[in-house]
């Protein structure tokens, strides 16, 4: 049966962290995909600014052309000074864009992103936009995508949670547009 690769990275021979990726590719199910996890840190280094940095992104490209390719990022940066933002990213990416399966399942993607993250998804998107967009074709890859870079409020328990709405509104909308 296919199965997940795993690789291992190291940053600075393990010195400074590492990370692991779960791929596999050219199945039934997936043209490609891969789960990353990684964690760097840089304790002997008081004079690097960035103390740490902690990741879970997954890319899932599906075999069948009209299901949706995603792309799904996590992290927490900490400073040295202990000061700290997320990064949160949810992107969607039919193959085949303007069909109305590639609009009900942006549609689908979009609601659930807007429900896990209401008070941010305007600002969220509209980052998203500027960074997904692709100067070359003119316009940007995919068709739905939320953004947040050095997110962080004064509630870091709240922030933390809504990370983690995101994501798992990403991954199980995805799962159940592709499913």
């Amino acid at each position: 049966p296919d199965q997940f690769r795993e690789l291992h990275w190291l940053r600075d021979d393990g010195r400074h962290g590492g990370g692991s990726r779960w791929s596999i590719g050219d199945t039934n199910v997936f043209d490609r995909a891969s789960v990353n996890v990684s964690q760097v840190h840089y304790d002997d280094e008081p004079t690097k600014r960035l103390s740490s940095a902690t990741a879970l992104s997954t890319i899932i490209h599906p075999r069948h052309p009209h299901a949706p390719s995603v792309h799904i990022h996590v992290s927490w940066t900490e400073m040295r000074d202990g000061s700290g933002y997320w990064r949160i990213m949810a992107d969607l990416n039919p193959s085949i864009r303007d069909t109305e399966l590639a609009k009900a399942a942006a549609a689908r993607f979009i609601s659930a992103l807007c429900t896990a993250a209401p008070t941010v998804f305007d600002a969220a998107s509209r980052q998203g936009d500027t960074y997904f967009f692709i100067p070359a074709v003119d316009r940007t890859r995919g068709v739905a995508h939320f953004y947040l870079e050095q997110y962080a409020t004064t509630d870091p328990i709240a922030d933390a949670a809504l990370a983690r709405a995101v994501a798992e509104a990403a991954i199980d909308t995805h799962a159940a547009i592709v499913g």
